[in-house]
């Protein structure tokens, strides 16, 4: 069996905060990313299509949406592509917080609720080449381990297992709500060939025997979806040797670039030209279809002459419009908060006061010749190895270009002594 798996395409998304004219080209970007799904589906002589929860983002649905998914589904019949799709959180089933219902042509099987669905799959000629157990949300809260409500497979036919669900384990997880949450433990003894998975964002394998794997979103939504998006494409008809390819089918993506080594940076000019630079060297560096269109997030850091200026929110509304045409960008946004005045850190390192202290402190831990032994690997966000080596190395990293910070706040707004 031969399938294509995504997840959390969340259709119609508000994408709210964004200019009029963005969030049209980000809700018609999910559109296009769908129908490059089915393209993929149809190209590749897919059996099926798997749709792993969050369809829709909610429910309210726009009727350009109705008619463009009602379409790509049609074509899929026509290709003789199956359609199996479980609903998540955003779509869930209930007629009370689901979307309005649609009417599907007969290739589209909905698990609406945690009743389970197995459907057969058959290829071109008609020959069963597989089955997929689907379970879906009935409500936008599901509690329980729709997993452990899915029977155990049966049979000599390639089995999957369809479901929008927060593993535990995963990466990401938490960054989402525990909604029919399951234990990965459990789906890899289940007996199924292949788990498609959606909820979390980030694309992963849980497991390899047998693949548990999350999709990731179809398309980004916010500043935190970096990278390639796209779907899965399945093979399992080996099911002792299954094959995974990921194909990038988003025509939008989002990334954050940090900016700094700005003591030149005196003039907007100049400003923008060093995060050009940036900007172009890390855009080379991805292997990006050129025609990709670019939310970029850009984090100034570390001492500006201008830094000032960029506590404003007019100058940096300035700033991120002349860097979306300048970067030819889709759309810009600025932060700012870690940059601050151009300070002599040699001068303020020999003085006798807490200034003086702190930064002699941070130099010697930086190289290695103190360490801040009361820390533990609990107390800090970016890392969660017990072993005190990776904290001296973790910690060694956030203080290397910390000075000039410490030095600001210790000094006052504007750099002066205190």
């Amino acid at each position: 069996m031969r399938f294509v798996h995504l997840a959390d395409v969340h259709l119609d998304t508000s994408f709210a905060g964004r200019s009029a004219t963005v969030r049209r080209r980000l809700r018609e970007a999910s559109r296009e990313a769908f129908r490059r799904t089915a393209d993929l589906a149809i190209r590749e002589d897919a059996n099926a299509l798997l749709i792993a929860g969050d369809l829709f983002d909610g429910d309210r649905l726009s009727f350009q949406t109705e008619r463009f998914l009602l379409e790509q589904m049609r074509r899929l019949e026509q290709h003789g592509v199956a359609v199996v799709y479980a609903t998540g959180n955003h779509d869930p089933g209930s007629p009370l917080s689901g979307p309005r219902p649609l009417d599907w042509p007969g290739n589209v099987h909905v698990a609406w609720d945690a009743t389970p669905k197995r459907i057969l799959i058959h290829d071109r000629e008609g020959e069963p080449v597989g089955y997929v157990s689907a379970a879906g949300h009935a409500s936008d809260q599901e509690k329980r381990d729709l997993s452990r409500l899915i029977p155990a497979p049966k049979g000599d036919l390639p089995e999957v297992a369809l479901l929008h669900t927060q593993v535990h384990s995963s990466l990401g997880a938490e960054e989402h709500h525990a909604y029919a949450p399951s234990e990965l433990t459990y789906l890899i003894r289940s007996g199924f060939d292949y788990w498609a998975l959606g909820h979390v964002h980030v694309r992963q394998e849980l497991s390899l025997d047998p693949p548990v794997v999350y999709a990731g979103s179809l398309l980004g939504r916010t500043h935190t979806d970096t990278g390639a998006r796209g779907a899965l494409l399945v093979d399992v008809t080996d099911r002792e040797a299954p094959e995974i390819s990921f194909r990038a089918l988003t025509p939008i993506r989002w990334e954050t670039i940090t900016v700094d080594h700005l003591e030149g940076a005196d003039s907007l000019d100049r400003l923008e030209q060093r995060v050009a630079i940036v900007w172009r060297s890390f855009r080379d560096g991805q292997a990006a279809a050129p025609e990709v269109e670019w939310m970029l997030r850009v984090q100034l850091a570390g001492p500006c002459p201008l830094w000032k200026e960029l506590q404003d929110d007019e100058n940096r509304d300035v700033l991120a419009r002349e860097l979306a045409e300048v970067l030819a960008c889709l759309d810009v946004v600025i932060m700012a908060e870690r940059v601050h005045p151009v300070i002599p850190i040699h001068e303020h390192r020999i003085r006798t006061d807490v200034l003086g202290e702190t930064l002699r402190l941070s130099e010697s831990i930086r190289r290695g010749e103190a360490r801040l032994t009361a820390l533990e690997a609990g107390t800090l966000a970016g890392v969660t190895s017990e072993d005190p080596a990776a904290v001296d190395a973790y910690v060694r990293e956030l203080l290397r270009d910390a000075d000039g910070e410490l030095a600001a706040r210790l000094l006052g707004s504007e750099g002066d002594a205190p």
